[in-house]
């Protein structure tokens, strides 16, 4: 059996929409929050509830925005159909909060898509984000690496897909990785194989090759 563990911003998005959103709607020293992080100091889910948390938006304000700033990476859309045509799984891991992201794929009709990502609460002091992992606990660390534990148990061969730091500690479990952007420099930081994306037609021909080996194996 095989699955694509797939990241979404910066993956499936051209750009980073929650760091866009965090720009837009978060506190004016949200880069220097942003710069603790980056220097290790917090995990991305600890970073994503401490700085949404202090977001004064609707969840109304959060869709529009991203709906008004998202470009789709080139052919997701045929890379998509060739997963269910191949009976492929595609389960798209984030830690994004789940309503842009949903937003989003409904905008390009892909409703329908598995998705596990960040809950959100939308209250007057702030945005309450909620990791929950496989087994429906909290997370504060871990969340992507914990649903490729999740795949691999239920006995899935993971191909992952990501683009960022925070793909890392999943990437490094997965069983394969495509990778771009600052995922493509630490797995070559750290001598690890992958293969390299631009865009889902990349994607396609890598995971169709894996896919035709896997089977004649």
């Amino acid at each position: 059996m095989l699955i694509v563990q797939c990241d979404f911003d910066g993956t499936i998005t051209m750009d980073n929409l929650g760091t866009a959103i965090k720009e837009a709607f978060g506190p004016d020293n949200w880069q220097e929050l942003e710069a603790e992080y980056e220097s290790g100091k917090l995990t991305a889910e600890q970073n994503t509830i401490r700085q949404f948390g202090l977001m004064d938006a609707t969840q109304d304000d959060i869709e529009e925005f991203v709906k008004g700033d998202v470009v789709v990476r080139f052919s997701f859309d045929e890379f998509v159909g060739h997963c269910e045509g191949e009976g492929i799984r595609l389960a798209i891991v984030s830690s994004g909060i789940r309503p842009y992201v949903d937003a989003i794929l409904e905008l390009v009709l892909f409703q329908k898509l598995e998705v596990h990502a960040a809950e959100a609460e939308f209250t007057p002091n702030g945005i309450q984000v909620k990791y929950i992992g496989p087994s429906g606990e909290s997370l504060e660390s871990g969340f992507k690496a914990a649903w490729t534990d999740h795949f691999k148990a239920e006995g899935y061969t993971v191909i992952y897909v990501g683009d960022g730091l925070s793909d890392l500690e999943a990437a490094k479990k997965a069983d394969h990785v495509i990778a771009r952007s600052g995922l493509a420099t630490e797995m070559e930081r750290l001598d690890l194989p992958f293969k390299p994306f631009d865009h889902f037609e990349d994607v396609g021909e890598w995971v169709q090759e894996i896919h035709t080996n896997l089977a004649d194996s």
